[in-house]
């Protein structure tokens, strides 16, 4: 089984007058075959962390609140493990907005997931599983992702789920990769993307 393990970087507000809005919301994929590997450096690098760091975090490796040398050790590991990296950007100043910020995300992890099976970067006959953090505390708008995106997605053996970073150590992994992307959308900052650049076999461009 390959599973995808999701996570996204910028907001979703479109109200470019207000402090914080971002230009850009970026969704980005691990792509595992065995997630094994990734587990263990999670859980490696978590354990170097200073006790104080470790009474904050809860367990969960966070890259918005590590520091730069965190950072740099966990993306230079996964940049040594068998994966792969997929992304998808919307540059929202591009977008005449219609819809609710719900449909736009989910229209996204579609369109993703299945340019990734047209160019067949992910195969529809292996069995593929979609592992997302959990965004909303609403079942219904949760449920509502989930039916869409497994209705939607060209694939007879795919599956999807939410989850929450603790329970899943390959979101606290990702969650580096979608930050770094960030830095470099928003930021102009390529030095963490660099770090596993070699590692993303697509990046695509929203509506373009």
């Amino acid at each position: 089984m390959t599973t995808l393990h999701l996570d996204e970087s910028g907001n979703m507000s479109f109200d470019f007058s207000k402090e914080g809005t971002s230009r850009f919301f970026s969704i980005s994929l691990l792509i595992l075959n065995e997630c094994r590997p990734v587990i263990s450096l999670v859980k490696r690098i978590y354990l170097t962390l200073p006790r104080a760091s470790k009474r904050k975090s809860s367990g969960v490796l966070h890259a918005y609140h590590e520091k730069p040398v965190t950072r740099i050790r966990l993306l230079k590991g996964l940049a040594q493990k068998d994966i792969r990296i997929a992304s998808i950007h919307l540059d929202k100043q591009k977008v005449l907005v219609t819809s609710k910020p719900h449909d736009i995300y989910t229209g996204m992890v579609v369109t993703l997931l299945n340019r990734l099976y047209a160019d067949g970067v992910i195969s529809g006959v292996n069995d593929i599983k979609l592992i997302a953090s959990k965004r909303n505390t609403s079942k219904c708008l949760n449920n509502d992702f989930l039916e869409n995106v497994i209705s939607r997605t060209q694939s007879v053996n795919f599956s999807a789920v939410l989850e929450t970073p603790s329970n899943d150590k390959c979101l606290q992994a990702v969650d580096f990769i979608s930050w770094s992307m960030y830095q470099k959308l928003e930021k102009n900052n390529f030095s963490f993307y660099k770090l596993f650049a070699d590692k993303v076999v697509r990046e695509y461009l929203m509506y373009d």
